[in-house]
């Protein structure tokens, strides 16, 4: 027979963990109320001075850490998965102050502020003083007839009541029924309280409405751009296979069918042996064609030794001298380096033939969970990401990944194309 969960709930792990985050409440809204007071009082007070904003700035950066601190200690504990604020792609060319200014700007960061200050103290005393008091009550409770007997009755003391004598069944019944009673119900109370910590946590330090309709709109136009790249990727491979490959593979089919019917027909031989030749040149165009079709679409290279190599087969490739720097450090994932080959390829092509550049430098960094392409060149400037260009179609694969792609080409130069991709 099924016993009922009421009756199970003490001896499960759920309750001891909630237990965990209750007794774990106190010291951390503790810390939270004292840190974020004090440094929100001392910026308020400067922020007339120069000191008073980068201060009010660095509060607000910790009140992110902190509020991501306590939804990890939530998630881990009480099983609350509360989503953190959406990611939004910060411009390669945003000043520093920006940059700095930013959390004072956001307002989930100032409610994340909010609870930490006025909510987490509070609560995380009422749920460490529930938590002992219930659980100390119930289970000295239940334990009664095991110290009541072990202790003798000069030291008892006045626990129940004046003289602490439970000289009836009846007094018996009443302190360790009511103290299992109590081990009942309080899993049940600690959770309810919780469940309120839980409900402002996902108010206060959760995204709201709008910040998630705006990261879901982000990523429709991220799906967008990947499928108008992906269908310009095919587009060109089509075009590739009909000009080259296909052409190559149709005039070796044309030589190889005259050669035959001169042999058959006991024709000149040098004219077959000529027209085989010919077969054999066009075999080999047609490989080469295929092998530059196939490194187009994902290099081998790539694959099997990562980014740095493929860009340096790159920089060897190129018919314009090309100076490289890479600090990469560990492998992207897999479509952020793909990204970061095809930019850097088709930003050396477009050097090689429209630039007029006598040199070209590409670096390649990864930094605060971003990587930065950037391909400068000494030509004649003037490039252009219309519709069609093969810029565009990289600002396409780029946006797919919610990055950001910036040309700079004044005409006479020189050109500068810097791309900033997300690698979480």
């Amino acid at each position: 027979m099924r016993v009922p969960r009421f009756f199970t709930e003490p001896f499960r792990l759920r309750t001891w963990k909630e237990t965990g985050y209750a007794l774990l409440a106190l010291p951390l809204g503790v810390a939270w109320f004292t840190i974020f007071l004090t440094l929100g009082t001392t910026s308020l007070s400067l922020i007339v001075f120069v000191v008073g904003l980068p201060l009010l700035a660095l509060t607000l950066w910790l009140a992110r850490i902190a509020g991501r601190v306590q939804r990890e200690v939530a998630g881990a504990l009480v099983d609350a998965r509360i989503p953190g604020r959406p990611s939004v792609p910060v411009p390669s060319d945003q000043s520093w102050w920006r940059r700095l200014l930013e959390p004072v700007l956001d307002l989930s960061t100032w409610r994340a502020l909010v609870y930490l200050l006025v909510f987490s103290f509070p609560i995380g005393l009422g749920l460490f003083i529930v938590a002992v008091v219930l659980w100390s009550v119930a289970l000295s409770f239940v334990t009664a007839p095991i110290w009541y007997l072990a202790i003798p009755s000069d030291h008892r003391g006045d626990v129940f009541w004046d003289g602490n004598q439970l000289d009836t069944h009846l007094e018996w019944i009443g302190v360790v029924g009511g103290g299992a009673l109590l081990v009942l119900l309080t899993p049940w109370i600690l959770r309810g309280l919780i469940a309120l910590d839980v409900f402002l946590m996902r108010a206060l330090l959760g995204p709201t409405r709008g910040e998630l309709e705006r990261a879901a709109a982000r990523h429709a136009e991220q799906r967008d751009l990947a499928v108008a790249s992906a269908a310009g990727d095919r587009r060109q491979i089509e075009r590739d296979l009909h000009d080259g490959a296909q052409a190559r593979l149709v005039s070796l089919a044309v030589d190889l069918g005259r050669a035959r019917r001169r042999l058959e027909d006991g024709g000149s031989s040098e004219e077959a042996a000529e027209l085989v030749r010919s077969a054999h040149e066009e075999a080999k165009q047609a490989l080469v064609e295929i092998r530059d079709l196939a490194r187009g679409i994902h290099p081998a290279v790539l694959t099997d030794r990562g980014l740095d190599a493929a860009l340096s087969s790159l920089a060897v490739r190129s018919p314009v001298p090309v100076s490289l720097r890479s600090e990469i450090g560990e492998r992207p994932p897999e479509p952020v380096e793909a990204a970061a080959y095809f930019v850097v390829a088709e930003a050396l092509t477009n050097v090689a033939r429209h630039s007029e550049a006598d040199h070209a430098a590409v670096s390649v960094v990864r930094d605060d969970g971003v990587l930065v392409v950037e391909v400068r060149d000494d030509g004649v400037g003037g490039a252009e990401g219309r519709s069609g260009s093969g810029l565009a179609g990289l600002r396409d694969r780029v946006g797919a990944l919610g990055g950001t792609l910036v040309v700079e080409s004044p005409p006479g130069g020189p050109t500068s194309i810097t791309v900033v991709l997300p690698c979480a």
